[in-house]
């Protein structure tokens, strides 16, 4: 490799970096509609469950729910790279990031549980694995260590409820989008604000 292409590369990374560090303040505003959106949802389950309500209310619920979800998400962030002056590398690669685990969530919640390829108390822990690897890719990608170390709550709560479900699943879920993913988001939203200011 001659020096020319050596500092070429560097160039190129450096600039990835930097435009890391640029969106390192996102707004949080997705993490926020998300965490409640799903908390309720799960909170909305776990009544229906002690009730008694059939399954299919409960999938048509959540389906209702999470297209409306992703109908929302859409239309946030269209409004939102409208107000960008530019799009970074990073943030482009946390679109892509978050656009993938959405779609593979959406396919263990759904998909999973038509075809009955398991027990619909472990499509929880599914998740939260997989959110717990997009936290820890999405902080990496921000350069944001607090937001990667997120992402152990995530294993810990799947490993949890791998370990013991049950019928208060959807409560310890609940609990878990409230305090891993809304609070995150609040806390995000507080910086991107602050820094709007300044």
């Amino acid at each position: 490799m001659d020096t020319n292409q050596a500092e070429i590369e560097i160039s190129v990374i450096k600039k990835i970096m930097e435009d890391s560090r640029r969106i390192a303040v996102v707004n949080g505003k997705h993490y926020i509609m998300w965490g409640l959106l799903v908390s309720i949802a799960l909170l909305a389950n776990y009544i229906m469950v002690l009730k008694n309500i059939h399954e299919n209310y409960q999938g048509f619920m959540w389906f209702i729910l999470m297209i409306g979800g992703a109908i929302a998400g859409a239309i946030m962030e269209k409004i939102e790279n409208k107000k960008r002056e530019a799009r970074t590398f990073a943030g482009k690669l946390l679109s892509t990031l978050w656009f993938a685990s959405g779609i593979s969530m959406f396919m263990f919640g759904f998909l999973g549980t038509i075809t009955k390829a398991y027990d619909p108390l472990f499509i929880c822990p599914i998740i939260f694995t997989t959110l717990g690897v997009s936290y820890f890719t999405s902080g990496a990608i921000q350069q944001t260590r607090w937001f990667q170390y997120i992402s152990f709550g995530w294993w810990l709560g799947a490993a949890f409820l791998f370990i013991y479900p049950g019928i208060h699943t959807f409560l310890v879920a609940a609990i878990m989008l409230l305090s891993l993913q809304t609070v995150p988001g609040l806390i995000l939203y507080k910086r991107w604000k602050n820094e709007m200011v300044n």
